[in-house]
């Protein structure tokens, strides 16, 4: 199932390159006699008009050489094509224009360099903020575990006294919680 989803762009490949043969195979077999598709949604009815004209009239001429016929003069007159308007070609910008342009585009990219060199700037404050917080965190945390240390030698050392022990036990009544409350 990984290989599957791995090799899923090459799986979706090979089963487009199959569903085209298999189409291809398909339009092979239904044969050559059918004729195309004709579109016939025109926006122009006086383009469709022509269109018409002119399939009938080759239609025409196809049957008349089939049966050996000369064709005769075409019926209908030949087809008026409409009046293009040629669009007019743009004015070239005059030198003092395109220097203008360049000179405009010069200061877009140098403002896009000043944005992007501000960012690179709060980019490196960021960086070197984060590096001193984490050397605080870590010389904190290294005084932290120096004075545990220091509080676990000294304690250790008091209780080994049998003096010390004892204002310990006599502390922990006086200041403890009263033994009618304790568990």
């Amino acid at each position: 199932m990984d290989w599957v989803s791995q090799h899923l762009q090459l799986i979706i490949a090979v089963a487009g390159a199959l569903a085209w043969f298999i189409n291809q195979q398909r339009q092979k077999q239904a044969g050559s006699d059918a004729p195309p598709a004709e579109d016939k949604s025109f926006e122009d009815p006086d383009l469709a008009e022509r269109t018409r004209r002119i399939r009938e009239e080759i239609q025409r001429k196809i049957e008349q050489r089939a049966r050996g016929q000369t064709p005769s003069a075409p019926v209908a007159p030949p087809p008026v094509l409409p009046q293009v308007a040629v669009p007019k070609p743009e004015p070239r910008p005059t030198r003092a224009a395109i220097s203008q342009l360049e000179a405009q585009r010069t200061a877009e990219i140098l403002e896009q360099q000043a944005a992007l060199a501000e960012q690179l700037r709060l980019a490196d404050e960021l960086k070197a903020s984060v590096a001193r917080r984490t050397q605080f965190q870590t010389e904190a945390a290294g005084k932290e575990e120096a004075a545990r240390t220091a509080v676990r030698s000294a304690l250790g050392d008091d209780l080994r006294d049998p003096a010390a022990l004892r204002r310990a036990f006599i502390l922990r009544e006086v200041l403890g919680p009263p033994v009618a409350l304790r568990p």
